[in-house]
């Protein structure tokens, strides 16, 4: 998905379609850029980029800081939609996906075509999908496609689509490697063929080795498709740090309400991709960056917020309280398993 922050943004607040847009961290307290609409990337605005000189070079352009609990609820959104067609994933951030499509150019197609309909159904936000023999050249024709859309290189005309492309393109080849390359003549891949793999080791090492494979179609990058995620996690920083005691008199401590909202982040989060969890571990941290964790396994896995935060309960009840003050706390679930599935591990004893 092209610029994911920015297309959220876009897709929540209409009226800010056709204005240039900042997304990054506090400007007063060194932030950088996360996300930078089109029209300001022409103007050399990237993402990294200090957001005071962001701002001083696009005045006009409107800030928003980082809303990463909302970039994680559609990027949840969006990998529920993508099981629902491609069981088995790779997980690239929060909204690239690689996973092994079919070797028939019209059934992968078809199946780009599904994936693009589904998703913008159920997000109401644009895909781009690219088909090919080998990752980086299947990121390469999602790029090709623009904001959304699909194409499919097939290996017949792999070979030719590969030598048509400017060594920037290839991953892990900045600017200042594709400088040094111009200067000998090199802008394409079949300059960086010619210049061979012996002199490319000499003047790179061993990434040269790495660029001469990907000017050949070859990608090293093993693909590492997963059917669901392992672990889930959420935290959340305390207004004001407190003890870790359990409730008082009074009613719910700031750090009880803290996990009892986690709780039902993670129920959500479980819900849209059809999860359980078998075990959760509670992370406290303490004014001083100290941090104590404390776990449990389950008989029973659950994706149920009550029953999560009833564990997280006695989880605190564990802590050692030794004065200290907590400033942030987190929830994180592992034994991640599909729900209604009826065949599980048994207990090995």
């Amino acid at each position: 998905m092209a610029d994911f922050h920015i297309a959220i943004l876009r897709r929540d607040s209409p009226d800010l379609r056709e204005r240039p847009l900042l997304i990054g961290g506090d400007p007063a307290k060194r932030g950088k850029v996360v996300a930078v609409s089109d029209d300001l990337r022409l103007r050399g605005i990237i993402e990294g980029m200090g957001l005071v000189e962001a701002q001083g070079r696009a005045p006009e352009a409107k800030w928003f800081r980082t809303d990463l609990q909302r970039a994680r609820e559609i990027s949840g959104l969006l990998r529920a939609a993508i099981r629902q067609e491609v069981e088995a994933v790779e997980i690239d951030g929060l909204s690239g996906f690689f996973f092994r499509a079919p070797t028939q150019f019209d059934r992968a197609l078809q199946l780009a075509q599904r994936l693009e309909a589904r998703v913008a159904d159920q997000t109401g936000l644009p895909l781009r999908i690219g088909v090919a023999p080998v990752r980086f050249a299947a990121r390469m024709a999602a790029e090709d496609v623009g904001r959304s859309g699909s194409r499919v290189i097939g290996g017949d005309e792999f070979e030719g689509y590969l030598l048509s492309q400017s060594v920037e393109r290839l991953p892990g080849l900045g600017p200042k490697t594709a400088s040094r390359l111009a200067e000998l003549g090199v802008t394409g891949i079949p300059g960086l063929r010619e210049l061979g793999l012996e002199r490319l080791e000499v003047l790179l090492g061993a990434h040269g080795r790495a660029l001469w494979l990907l000017a050949c179609g070859e990608d090293t990058q093993p693909l590492r498709v997963r059917r669901h995620p392992t672990t889930l996690s959420r935290e959340e920083t305390l207004a004001q740090p407190e003890p870790a005691d359990l409730d008082s008199e009074s009613g719910p401590s700031r750090l009880t309400q803290c996990l009892t909202r986690i709780s039902g982040r993670l129920e959500q989060a479980l819900r849209r991709d059809g999860l359980r969890a078998r075990r959760i571990a509670l992370r406290l941290t303490y004014a001083d960056e100290t941090t104590v964790t404390r776990s449990c396994s389950l008989d029973t896995p659950t994706g149920d917020a009550s029953r999560l935060m009833d564990v997280a309960q006695d989880l605190l009840a564990r802590v050692v309280v030794e004065g200290g003050l907590v400033r942030r706390a987190g929830l994180v679930l592992k034994g991640l398993e599909i729900s209604g599935a009826e065949e599980r591990q048994l207990d090995l004893f």
